[in-house]
């Protein structure tokens, strides 16, 4: 593990302003060794030189060497006390020991004791720390006989000590400055932000290569399991906010780790191996798509990898990847509406065309053969000929009205009038101009309704339309009176819709099934029937009770016979 991931992972879980714990830990673990290594080479310098003084020596790195393991041991990472402890055992056992050459040998581990204490110490006691320091390393110079020399030095030492200590603080200042903004930037970035440690599989590859693989992704294609097996050497080092809300984990150290390879979706391990590619390369970044899940979570996901590794004096830093997520389902979902809109908007468009089209065709034919026919056709013929016109006509009518029904619902400028009306007296208009096969079952005694009179005509039709279309050849319609409100059903004998597909048939321009041998329809049949239902206060629904099919128009009871026009807004 890098020393900057170390402060980053360290930084994440100390208040800002105090030194990264694995930083210090590690100092502590060099002094404590140092220390011990300067103990043995006193002991080794008196016995080989029989010299009880060096010996006697042994005791101050022997101070600092106990200092330090005891806070090793009892998991206090704290390098300030051992720094401090250091320094005065150096300053007195100079002193004790009497030897101006040992003194000037320790300036140098002193003015280093000082400037390391500076980088641990908070921004607050800087100065008084440099000041206290600087004071007790020029006294201890001035222990000595006071001659130019000495006091040269101490002066000397005194201001490198401050000058260093200063730098240090001011460099630790800066980089805990830089350190906010990187875990601010992170933690709080919009899109799914994940450390990774690439290490394991960069040495991995180049065991690879040496076996004489040239084709990674060839190969990778002919080996899935190697797939796996290089997942499980990725090891995610850190995520910021993002990554947890998308992975849905309850806290971060679940997603820290190695990844699972087996347990990632063949989506997530295919996106994986452009980034194993961009490290064969010596590519700095890599983009993917991540198609089918994460792994990590059972929701299916459409998002962008980026993989980015930072170069370090010409070479990969395969240890600090940094992998970004941007789940674009949403706008995945969003575009393939869009798409199957303008594909409806486009069937509509041609299937209203072709509406139009045949029975205008009619119209215009039998108009010119009426017009030529120079007393041709008998009166029986020119009659049928005038109603065959009318029929096609109405069925344009209708066509228009379902369209303008539509179009004035989406803008919120229809209207209609609310005046009582008897069903089975519209349903009986209606039936007149469609057929006078198709019964009507009526109670005896049926309330009137508060509706348009034209828009019950046109829901009736459409049903009745809709039936003839796509039912069983037996339609009939049954009126019912019920508590507190009127059913006006149509009942066909037909095959029931798929009860996946129910809730989609009152969506405009859908058709649940397209018969072969009928003509196609606009589509907006049954969704301006529901429409015209709702703005009167009713219902229109689909069921399928086993044997037939049933379109009810559910209404409530008119209260009175006033007439009032009603603009739906």
């Amino acid at each position: 593990m890098s020393l900057m991931r170390s402060i980053r992972r360290a930084g994440r879980n100390s208040p800002f302003g105090t030194p990264p714990r694995e930083v210090e830990r590690t100092l502590l673990q060099l002094t404590t060794a140092l220390a011990f290594g300067a103990a043995l080479a006193f002991l080794w310098a008196g016995l080989y030189h029989e010299d009880i003084a060096m010996v006697a020596g042994v005791a101050g790195p022997a101070i600092i060497t106990a200092i330090g393991a005891f806070l090793l041991v009892t998991d206090r990472h704290h390098l300030l006390p051992v720094l401090f402890a250091a320094a005065i055992v150096t300053v007195v056992q100079n002193r004790l020991l009497g030897e101006i050459a040992l003194s000037n040998a320790s300036v140098v581990p002193l003015a280093l004791i000082g400037i390391t204490g500076a980088f641990f110490i908070q921004s607050r006691w800087v100065i008084p720390y440099i000041l206290s320091y600087s004071t007790l390393v020029f006294a201890s110079r001035l222990w000595w006989p006071a001659e130019d020399v000495q006091i040269l030095q101490a002066v000397l030492v005194t201001i490198s000590v401050a000058f260093g200590a200063a730098l240090l603080s001011w460099i630790r200042r800066e980089f805990e400055h830089r350190e906010q903004r990187h875990r601010n930037l992170f933690e709080n970035a919009p899109v799914s932000l994940w450390e990774e440690d690439f290490s394991a599989v960069g040495a991995e590859l180049q065991r690879l290569r040496s076996e004489g693989i040239g084709d990674l992704e060839g190969y990778l294609g002919e080996h899935p399991e190697e797939v796996e097996r290089l997942a499980c050497l990725v090891e995610v080092t850190d995520a910021n906010n993002a990554a947890v809300h998308l992975t849905q984990r309850p806290v971060l150290e679940e997603l820290l780790g190695p990844l699972d390879g087996q347990g990632l979706s063949s989506g997530a391990l295919a996106s994986l191996i452009p980034q194993f590619a961009a490290i064969w390369n010596d590519e700095e970044t890599a983009a993917t798509e991540l198609i089918g899940g994460i792994g990590l979570t059972d929701l299916p996901i459409e998002a962008l990898l980026v993989w980015s590794a930072p170069r370090v004096d010409g070479q990969l830093d395969l240890a600090n990847v940094i992998v970004a997520i941007v789940d674009i389902t949403h706008q995945r979902d969003v575009e393939r509406q869009l798409h199957e809109l303008i594909r409806s908007k486009d069937q509509f468009v041609a299937t209203v065309s072709h509406e139009l089209r045949t029975p205008l065709t009619a119209i215009s034919g039998i108009s010119e053969e009426l017009r030529d026919a120079n007393g041709e056709f008998t009166e029986d013929e020119r009659q049928e000929l005038i109603a065959l016109i009318a029929d096609q006509s109405l069925d344009v009518s209708r066509i228009v009205d379902d369209l303008l029904v539509a179009a004035r619902t989406d803008s919120g400028g229809l209207e209609f009038i609310s005046q009582p009306v008897d069903l089975a007296v519209e349903t009986a208009t209606v039936l007149r101009s469609i057929s006078d096969i198709i019964p009507i079952e009526a109670d005896e005694h049926v309330a009137l309704v508060p509706a348009d009179p034209t828009r019950i005509r046109q829901i009736v039709r459409n049903l009745l339309t809709n039936a003839a279309r796509y039912g069983g050849p037996s339609i009939r319609v049954v009126i019912s009176d019920a508590a507190d409100h009127v059913t006006l059903q149509v009942r066909d004998d037909g095959s029931p819709i798929p009860q996946q597909l129910r809730a989609t048939i009152f969506e405009p321009y859908y058709r649940a099934r397209q018969e072969t041998d009928v003509t196609e329809s606009v589509g907006l049949g049954l969704t301006v029937s529901r429409q015209l239902a709702h703005h009167m206060g009713g219902d229109l629904t689909y069921d399928h009770d086993g044997t037939e099919t049933i379109f009810t128009l559910a209404l409530g009871k008119a209260p009175d016979r006033t007439e009032k026009v009603i603009s739906i807004k």
